[in-house]
């Protein structure tokens, strides 16, 4: 089992009632989590980087759905098209 460390986070009073049972909080960091990660992958696959889906842990027919979904396209310039630099 993975190393487990303690967080303190402030949240508004009123989002309480949701947060007070651990499954539920769960779900909902672990939601957080992974939309966190794939805006941080769709970032650097407009960046160019072919290989991000392997970096950040997902497939890349996921990372392709949500990418086409988000209207999110990679950027090259010609340089890198050029020299084979896009992977």
């Amino acid at each position: 089992m993975a190393e487990m460390i303690a967080m303190q986070t402030q949240v508004p009073r009123e989002w309480l009632p949701d947060l007070k049972d651990q499954a539920t909080f769960l779900e909902i960091l672990g939601l957080g989590l992974e939309e966190y990660r794939m805006q941080r992958a769709l970032s650097l696959y407009q960046q160019g980087l072919g290989y991000v889906a392997d970096l950040v842990g997902i497939s890349k027919r996921e990372l392709m759905e949500h990418a086409r979904r988000r209207g999110v396209l990679p950027q090259y310039d010609d340089e890198r098209f050029e020299t084979g630099g896009i992977q």
